[in-house]
């Protein structure tokens, strides 16, 4: 596999690429890779963690459990509130530090709606209630019973292009990013592969070699088709201009349509992008709000900006945030820990193969499904860890490299600015097997192989 060097996007500059990418007349200039190539902000290093959930030291029965935690010091000092909830399949928790009490909570509420928003938007299994589908005027206007844009776009597959808000085309965008970099291991159109083997599972047969093949043929990243283009306005949507007078802002006059196309049988499925994706997203609905530093983790998917001020510190220790990685031999055992690192304004990503998967005549498969082949991966990865600033970019990634394996894996990353990695590869003796949950055996032989850097951010995680 051929790999290159590249430099990466953050969210801001996807969407400013974005409004670039029309032209006043509202026509569409769509570049083979969405236009983002060029465009670069200054890489930190990150780590990711091994675990269904990343946790900051001491505070993990808290966040699972969702509770809100406040640490105040005396009047004036920072204040840091924690709170956790459920939400896409897992436990999101956020941290927010921030001047005041009241501060930290309005950068959590914030974070919270941003979730929602996007989450709102991205499901691609968040299906219509069926007044909206009948089209009942309430339902269409409540938005607990309508679907999300990425499951209206998997309907609308082979029909018409379905308008969008402009967070699923920056998602989309972001995983154009790795697609083309990883060359299609991360393929977010997968959809019709993993829908082949839950139906599989489901059945209890592995599927058929046809049937692989059919669903193969519906995926493939360069054939969704993103149209972003300037429109005029309806007459009620734009601002009062006395007749004969020319507009104070020519752009009052017109409105960005984003809109996304399928060939029929694709389905779309942004599951490996998504958390790290909203994540990203949520931390800066946190900043505008005021918080000074603050972390979100969903599942393996963490990332933390800025530092924890020196009276949140226990006895003068690093003000950058702690994130542990987790032995994936002891997948139950949180305080079992490989390794941790320390991070600020970085993501730390993880992707694994337990806990998730298909059994299959008695035989367990990985849940990540190579998209250049049709099946799960067949490997001995027992956990992918990457560090990267951009946490939709870290969390495509580690999916990535999960597929690629040790030697394409890191090659790609040594190729990228600005990310590390870990990985872990299970190796087993005669007689060993995985267990029940797809981790390799207690006893097992873990072998790491690390990027050039990874080392630099690692630290001993504090006993329990």
């Amino acid at each position: 596999m051929t790999v290159f060097a590249v430099t990466r996007t953050n969210d801001e500059a996807r969407m400013a690429n974005q409004e670039a990418m029309t032209n006043g007349c509202g026509y569409v200039r769509r570049p083979a890779a969405f236009g983002r190539e060029g465009l670069a902000r200054a890489a930190g290093r990150f780590v990711v963690a091994f675990s269904p959930f990343i946790r900051h030291w001491r505070v993990a029965l808290w966040l699972a459990a969702g509770l809100g935690v406040t640490a105040a010091g005396c009047s004036g000092k920072p204040v840091e509130v924690v709170e956790g909830r459920p939400a896409m399949d897992t436990v999101v928790t956020v941290r927010a530090i921030a001047p005041s009490d009241a501060v930290a909570r309005q950068a959590l509420d914030a974070a919270w709606q941003e979730m929602d928003l996007c989450v709102a938007l991205l499901d691609r299994h968040r299906a219509p209630s069926e007044d909206w589908l009948k089209g009942k005027p309430e339902a269409r206007k409540d938005p607990r019973q309508q679907p999300s844009d990425v499951w209206r776009i998997n309907a609308d597959a082979g029909k018409w292009h379905t308008a969008v808000d402009p967070i699923v085309t920056t998602c989309l965008a972001a995983a154009k990013e790795v697609y083309g970099l990883s060359g299609g291991a991360f393929d977010p159109t997968v959809g019709p592969l993993v829908d082949l083997w839950k139906k599989a599972q489901e059945e209890g047969k592995p599927p058929s070699d046809d049937a692989v093949a059919k669903a193969r043929s519906l995926v493939g990243m360069d054939k969704v088709e993103v149209l972003i283009a300037k429109v005029q306005k309806a007459p009620e949507e734009m601002p009062f201009v006395p007749p004969g007078a020319e507009p104070t802002n020519p752009e009052d006059l017109v409105k960005v349509l984003h809109s996304v196309g399928l060939r029929a049988g694709m389905r779309l499925d942004l599951g490996g992008i998504a958390k790290g994706y909203i994540a990203g997203r949520m931390a800066q609905r946190m900043k505008q709000a005021g918080a000074t530093a603050g972390l979100v983790a969903a599942a393996g998917d963490v990332y933390a900006f800025g530092e924890r001020p020196a009276s949140l510190v226990r006895d003068g220790g690093d003000r950058r945030w702690g994130v542990a990685v987790l032995d994936p031999r002891f997948p139950d055992d949180r305080t079992r820990f490989y390794t941790a690192v320390h991070v600020r304004d970085q993501a730390v990503d993880t992707s694994g193969h337990y806990y998730r998967g298909y059994t299959i005549e008695g035989k367990r498969y990985s849940h990540i499904i190579d998209p250049r082949s049709g099946r799960p991966v067949d490997t001995r990865l027992a956990s992918v860890t990457v560090v990267a600033d951009d946490p939709a970019f870290s969390d495509a990634m580690a999916t990535a490299i999960a597929v690629l394996g040790v030697k394409d894996g890191l090659a790609l990353v040594e190729k990228t600015d600005g990310v590390e990695c870990l990985l872990l590869e299970a190796v087993l003796k005669e007689g060993q097997t995985d267990q029940a949950s797809g981790a390799p055996p207690a006893d097992a032989e873990l072998v790491a192989h690390r990027s050039k850097g990874f080392a630099a951010l690692e630290f001993k995680p504090p006993a329990e």
